[in-house]
């Protein structure tokens, strides 16, 4: 059995039926509907669905149709919408069923933040820092150098109202050859995750937090908390995948 996340230009698909984790990805300038009869997946998430109001468990407790829908969840305030993240946030519980705290899920163009407890969503945000840093330079969010992204992380904590202003200063410093674009990228990703601390303290301060992504990406936020001496555990968001996928399956009724 195979079941997907589409991201309206990728079907990522996983095998159900093998202990493997690791998804391919199937790029489809046609379209939702022309990925789906070329691959069939049996689940599917990231699609338009109706969405399920917090606090709620990540899953429903029964799917149905063909595919089955995976349907994302929503919160009002601040606006925000899953689009196939709750299916990791289930495979992180169901792995996890004890974890009482903050799930941080980087991506290349946003980051959401979700509180997670008694195995149920109770809040989310999401804030846009990938997007914002690849918008500038033609790297996303990096991490090269560690003790310049220390310090320009430390200063936008310090003022995050300066984050625009750093930014401003990295670009000229690019365009006059003083610093090379990957290092650049990085110290704006230092920057753009130190304003995004700043904004979410209430959320992370004095809580346990799950970092669930790629390894590329899960490096400048592990970077960046430890930094604040915050509680950090770090998985693999391909086997997070996985195993919420699995949950959906058996969820799967006639």
């Amino acid at each position: 059995m195979k079941a997907g996340i589409w991201n309206g230009e990728t079907l990522r698909l996983w095998s159900l039926d093998t202990q493997d984790t690791a998804p391919q990805d199937i790029p489809s300038q046609a379209g939702l509907e022309t990925a789906l009869e070329a691959h069939t997946p049996m689940i599917l998430a990231g699609a338009p669905a109706a969405p399920r109001g917090l606090p709620c468990k990540p899953l429903p407790d029964a799917l149905q149709g063909s595919p089955a829908h995976i349907p994302p969840l929503s919160q009002d305030s601040p606006l925000t919408v899953t689009n196939g993240e709750e299916v990791a946030i289930a495979g992180f519980i169901a792995l996890h069923p004890k974890f009482d705290g903050i799930l941080c899920l980087p991506t290349d163009a946003s980051t959401l933040w979700v509180h997670v407890s008694a195995e149920e969503v109770v809040s989310m945000r999401r804030d846009l820092t990938g997007a914002l840093v690849s918008a500038l330079f033609t790297e996303g969010l990096s991490l090269k150098e560690v003790e310049p992204f220390k310090d320009a992380l430390s200063d936008t904590m310090s003022r995050p109202e300066m984050a625009a202003l750093r930014l401003g200063s990295l670009q000229v410093e690019t365009t006059q050859h003083r610093l090379d674009t990957p290092e650049a990228a990085s110290r704006a990703t230092a920057a753009l995750i130190g304003a995004e601390l700043a904004a979410t303290r209430a959320y992370w301060l004095g809580q346990p937090v799950a970092l669930i992504g790629s390894a590329q990406l899960r490096a400048p936020y592990r970077v960046a908390l430890e930094s604040q001496f915050v509680p950090l555990t770090e998985v693999d968001e391909a086997a997070m995948y996985h195993a919420g996928f699995a949950q959906a399956k058996d969820r799967i009724t006639a």
